[in-house]
C-alpha cells in the first residue's frame, strides 16, 4: 500500500502541479526513508521471528524495542534541524514521528494478518489527504510537506486506535543489549534499501527535478513488482520460519514458476500506465532492462527466509554488499558517460542479475 499510495501521489502532483514539484519532493521523501530506516534497526524482522517463538509476550517485545530504538529518533531529529531550514524542520519531524509510530504498529497487523484493517485505514487517511490537496489551488514544497505530514498523524492515530488493547499494556523498559543484538537486521535492511534505491541516490545528483520524477516513478514501479515475490509469502511469513527444508524448497519452486508470467503482465500494464496516464516517453527499452530488474527477486525469496530462520543472515549481507558495490560502481559511471536514466537502469539490472545468480548458486533447500 506504501509504495501504490506513493505512486497515486506522483501521478497526482505530475498531472496537476508539475514533474519538476514531485521531483523535489522526491528529495525529501527519500531522506525521511532513510531516517525511518535507521529508526526501525530491524524492528519487524527481529519481532517477527521473537513473536513465532514467544507469542504470550508480544506487547512486552513491542515495547521493549520501541522504547530503546527512541534514542535513535532523538539523534535523527537532531539531524534534521540542522540540515534543514526550522519550518521544513518541524513538519519533517512530525512526518518522522508519525511514521516512526505506524511503522513500529505494522508488526501486529502483519503478525495478525490484519491485512483488510490495514489497507482500510491507509486507503481513509489517503483519501483525506487527497482531498486536502485537491482543494489546494497553488502548491508549492512547503505546502506539499505540511500536508504530509498531516496525512502521516492521521493514519498514525488511525493505527493506535485500532490496536489500543495491545498498546495498553504499556512499560517503559529498554533493551540495553537490543541495538546490538538486532544490528545484523539493520544492516540487512539497510543493505536492502540500497540494492533498490543506490540507482536513485545517484539520479538526485545527477540529473534535474524533471528527470528525478520520471525515475523515481519508473523506479517505484519496479520496487512493486519486483517485491510481489515477498507479497506472495508475506501472509505466511511466521509459518515460514516452522516450516522443514522440503516444504520451503516447494514454496519457492512455486513463485519461481510463475514469476515470469507475473513480471511480464506489470510490465504490459505499467507501459499503459505511463503511457496513457503519466504521459512519459519511454521507449521499449525501458521496459526490456525493467524485466531484468524485476524478475531476479523471485528466485530468492523463499532463501532469504531460510537463511534467516538458519541464522545465516551473513550470507545475505555478504551479497546485498556486494550487490550495491556493482549498482553504485556501474550506475555513477553509465551517469558519467551520459546514458541519463537508462544507465542508472542498466546499473541496478546488472546488480539485481549478479544477486539471484549467487543465491542460486547456494545449496537448494531441500
Amino acid at each position: 500500500m506504501g509504495q501504490f499510495i506513493s505512486l497515486l501521489l506522483s501521478f497526482f502532483v505530475i498531472h496537476y502541479y508539475s514533474k519538476d514539484l514531485w521531483g523535489n519532493f522526491s528529495s525529501y521523501f527519500i531522506y525521511i526513508n532513510i531516517c525511518l530506516l535507521i529508526a526501525s534497526w530491524g524492528n519487524k524482522d527481529f519481532l517477527i521471528r521473537e513473536f513465532s517463538k514467544t507469542p504470550n509476550k508480544i506487547a512486552h517485545l513491542f515495547y521493549l524495542l520501541f522504547n530503546t530504538r527512541l534514542i535513535l529518533v532523538l539523534l535523527l531529529i537532531v539531524t534534521t534541524l540542522t540540515i534543514y531550514p526550522l519550518n521544513e524542520s518541524l513538519f519533517l519531524i512530525i512526518w518522522l514521528l508519525s511514521c516512526y509510530i505506524s511503522q513500529s504498529l505494522e508488526v501486529f497487523w502483519i503478525y495478525k494478518r490484519d491485512y483488510f484493517q490495514s489497507i482500510s485505514i491507509e486507503f481513509i487517511s489517503f483519501l483525506g489527504f487527497m482531498v486536502l490537496l485537491y482543494t489546494k489551488n497553488d502548491l508549492n514544497i512547503f505546502a506539499l510537506i505540511k500536508f504530509y505530514s498531516y496525512y502521516q498523524i492521521t493514519r498514525t492515530i488511525l493505527y493506535i486506535i485500532f490496536y489500543f488493547k495491545e498498546l495498553k499494556k504499556i512499560h517503559f523498559k529498554i533493551n540495553k543489549t537490543y541495538l546490538i543484538t538486532a544490528f545484523p537486521f539493520f544492516l540487512l535492511s539497510f543493505v536492502g534499501f540500497l540494492q533498490s534505491r543506490t540507482d536513485f541516490l545517484m539520479i538526485i545528483f545527477f540529473e534535474k527535478n524533471e528527470n528525478i520524477a520520471i525515475y523515481q516513478v519508473i523506479n517505484t514501479y519496479f520496487i512493486l513488482i519486483h517485491a510481489l515475490g515477498t507479497f506472495m509469502i508475506f501472509p505466511f511469513m511466521k509459518n515460514l520460519y516452522r516450516l522443514n527444508k522440503k516444504s520451503m524448497y516447494s514454496a519457492q519452486k512455486l513463485i519461481t514458476t510463475f514469476a515470469p508470467y507475473i513480471v511480464i503482465t506489470c510490465l504490459i500494464f505499467l507501459y499503459l500506465l505511463i503511457h496513457f496516464f503519466y504521459n512519459f516517453n519511454l521507449d521499449f527499452y525501458y521496459y526490456i532492462i525493467g524485466f531484468f530488474i524485476t524478475l531476479p527477486p523471485y528466485f530468492y525469496a523463499v532463501k532469504i527466509i531460510q537463511l534467516f530462520k538458519e541464522n545465516k543472515q551473513k550470507i545475505v549481507l555478504k551479497i546485498g554488499i556486494k550487490a550495491i558495490l556493482i549498482n553504485s560502481i556501474l550506475t555513477f559511471i553509465l551517469l558519467f558517460l551520459n546514458f541519463g536514466l537508462k544507465g542508472a537502469l542498466i546499473g541496478s539490472a546488472i546488480a539485481q542479475i549478479y544477486t539471484a545468480t549467487q543465491y542460486l548458486k547456494l545449496v537448494n533447500l531441500e
